[in-house]
């Protein structure tokens, strides 16, 4: 597996990349005006995004780089968005405390590189007052910004939600929003508010029919879960969930092969001793890269090889109705019909395209035909690198986009010299 770590502006090196060329985005971006990670006189400091001085401006560059986005993005591929909101009022770690500010008066943000500190706090005092410059382009002070919803709305209308305009991303399938819960997180200023401690992961794709392998990311059921029956009589519209033992018999559609994860993640954010202020989780990137970035795609055609799966059924014998307890409806002559239990839910194969060199798939779904490329995760922020170590730690190339040159260190230690390969992005040159 091999990873590429791209110093450059986002916008220039997504830009340079070919259409339909990866198969899953899974990225975080800058949140807005929270804090700065270039000091004041980077040459590219005024590329840096999230330093956008209102949420209409920040929505419309969130836009524009989702509209390249959906061009690189194969047509089975996904989006999987992580964000964060943003306080009115509030400039992150430095603007609070400026004069006007939220926390004026109180101990002043510094920090983990210590090194930098100052310089840090500079940079997003800067963020607050650019901020602050235009009040009537943000909600009332203290009020959340609600930038991960704006962005969710946009995709799935195809239009800006601030300013009425059309969405150069155009519409979007919204699949999921997924919570990612952080039983630990910084107690911070609470004020009048409740402890935050979760942040939005949206998954969107364009396609009916996208790349998805629940399977991949099923976790072992735990007892007493809640399993889905159809009864053999009722029509497919009358299924209900009822608790294991309880249901109007029939088909038992629970998958042995376990759960299907929730839509909330709880993720304990791990510790990093590099000079980064926000850092994935590898726990984060492992279901989407799983679930939605194929394990092979063909080089000819591009079609992704799926999963075939077989279940079978054992019959159980019919039993006497309880009056006390179960229902008449679906019985038959009193009695209760028989259930059709899944005892097995096997990977039978995965599909092929037929192309050449598309031969040697095993059960695992791995291929060893020479017409197979692994799956591609692209990640438009880098940042250290996680989402590429856990992508290569799981059979994917990924590709990796940071405006910081001094992340690609970084990168290199987490993801190590066997995989990752680092490049400076030169746009004459691409042009």
């Amino acid at each position: 597996m091999t990873a590429r770590f791209i110093i450059g502006d986002t916008r220039e090196v997504i830009a340079s990349l070919p259409d339909g060329s990866v198969d899953l985005v899974l990225t975080s971006p800058p949140f807005l005006a929270l804090r700065s990670y270039l000091p004041a006189d980077h040459p590219d400091k005024a590329k840096e995004i999230g330093s956008e001085p209102d949420p209409a401006t920040f929505i419309a560059t969130m836009l524009e780089l989702s509209a390249e986005w959906r061009r690189v993005l194969a047509t089975h591929g996904s989006i999987a968005v992580e964000f964060g909101d943003t306080y009115s009022g509030s400039g992150g770690g430095g603007g609070d405390y400026q004069e006007g500010g939220l926390r004026e008066g109180q101990p002043g943000f510094v920090g983990s590189a210590r090194a930098s500190a100052d310089a840090v706090r500079e940079a997003n005092a800067a963020h607050w007052r650019l901020k602050n410059a235009n009040r009537d382009a943000w909600p009332l002070p203290k009020s959340l910004a609600l930038i991960p919803e704006l962005y969710r709305v946009a995709l799935a209308y195809g239009r800006h939600p601030l300013t009425g305009e059309p969405s150069p991303a155009g519409r979007w399938r919204v699949r999921n929003v997924v919570r990612w819960v952080r039983p630990n997180p910084p107690v911070g200023a609470l004020g009048d508010k409740f402890r935050p401690a979760t942040s939005d992961l949206v998954i969107a794709c364009t396609a009916g029919d996208r790349w998805f392998d629940l399977d991949a990311v099923r976790t072992e059921a735990k007892t007493g879960d809640r399993v889905m029956w159809q009864s053999t009589v009722a029509p497919t519209s009358d299924r209900k969930n009822v608790q294991k033992g309880d249901g109007d018999g029939g088909y038992r559609a629970n998958n042995p092969a376990g759960a299907p994860p929730l839509d909330w993640w709880e993720i304990v954010p791990k510790g990093y001793e590099g000079s980064h202020y926000a850092t994935f989780p590898p726990e984060l990137c492992v279901r989407p890269i799983e679930a939605m970035c194929p394990r092979r795609v063909c080089r000819t055609c591009g079609k992704p090889s799926r999963r075939e799966t077989d279940i079978d059924y054992t019959e159980t014998p019919a039993r006497e109705l309880r009056p006390d307890m179960d229902r008449a409806y679906g019985s038959i002559d009193g009695k209760r019909h028989n259930d059709h239990r899944a005892t097995d839910h096997t990977t039978t194969g995965w599909t092929s395209c037929g192309c050449p060199g598309t031969d040697g798939i095993r059960l695992d779904g791995y291929h060893t035909g020479t017409g197979w490329r692994p799956g591609i995760v692209l990640d438009p922020f880098a940042g250290t690198g996680t989402t590429l170590a856990v992508a290569t730690g799981y059979s994917r190339d990924a590709i990796g986009v940071d405006l910081d040159p001094r992340n690609a260190d970084l990168a290199m230690d987490r993801v190590g010299g066997m995989f990752l390969t680092v490049e400076s992005h030169n746009p004459k040159a691409a042009a």
